[in-house]
């Protein structure tokens, strides 16, 4: 399933995130960081696409937000934590089947 957004909410996701996390985090790293720890996962050992890409996407937000902590020393509420899910979800998802298509077929 794809949930499709228009860019004006894809920008109120963007800014929901804290600006800390925006100015440190780019796309291009965020998917290095993703390739990372997609190694250390085998895709078909998950469930569903739909159980891979919610658990990485998971990690995702569990890294950035320790990350965030331990550099800023700043907590992040759950609503910042849903919205990071859903941006790493809109944004990385079509990757993640990539590879879970690529491993899994």
């Amino acid at each position: 399933m794809k949930i499709i957004i228009t860019e004006r909410q894809n920008n109120l996701l963007n800014e929901n995130i804290p600006t800390g996390l925006r100015r440190r985090y780019n796309t291009d790293e965020l998917k290095g960081h993703l390739e990372f720890i997609t190694q250390n996962y085998n895709p078909c050992d998950y469930g569903s696409l739909g159980d891979f890409v919610g658990e990485m996407c998971n990690m995702m937000v569990m890294d950035l937000i320790d990350d965030y902590y331990e550099y800023g020393n700043q907590n992040v509420d759950n609503k910042t934590k849903d919205d990071l899910y859903y941006f790493m979800a809109d944004n990385f998802a079509d990757y993640l089947q990539e590879i879970y298509d690529k491993q899994c077929a």
